[in-house]
């Protein structure tokens, strides 16, 4: 089975590099015909990730998601030791937690987005004190 779905993956991957074009041969809009204009020949993808970490606003978001996303997946990966040990043959409960986490997780992301589209207070979320602009 695996082998039959890296047949076809490997023949996808190669009728798109045969068939797809770096770009087409008229810029669908005038922004994007503006953007080939004013590209510069020598911005590299080094010097573009290079940039986005001089960004104290990037290195920031990168560190806040690294340190959410790395306690999420710790709990997650402990959370049925951790139940069993205080409550053994809770392996259910254990799985209705986890499912609790996760719902929770994704309500909250949704509130918190709704909330900040209809009151555009993303940049008050910061403490009054903070430099990030």
């Amino acid at each position: 089975m695996f082998y039959i779905i890296a047949g076809v993956a490997t023949l996808l991957f190669i009728l798109v590099i045969i068939v797809f074009k770096e770009k087409p041969k008229h810029p669908p809009s005038r922004a994007q015909s503006l953007s080939y204009a004013l590209a510069s020949p020598d911005a590299s993808y080094l010097s573009s990730i290079v940039r986005l970490f001089k960004n104290l606003n990037f290195v920031l978001l990168i560190i806040t998601y690294g340190l959410n996303a790395g306690a999420f997946y710790a709990l997650s990966t402990l959370l049925n030791r951790m139940v069993i040990l205080h409550y053994p043959g809770e392996e259910v409960n254990a799985g209705r937690i986890g499912l609790t986490i996760v719902i929770a997780g994704m309500l909250g992301a949704m509130i918190s987005g709704v909330w900040l589209d209809r009151t555009k207070t993303y940049k008050n979320l910061c403490h009054p004190n903070c430099m990030i602009q």
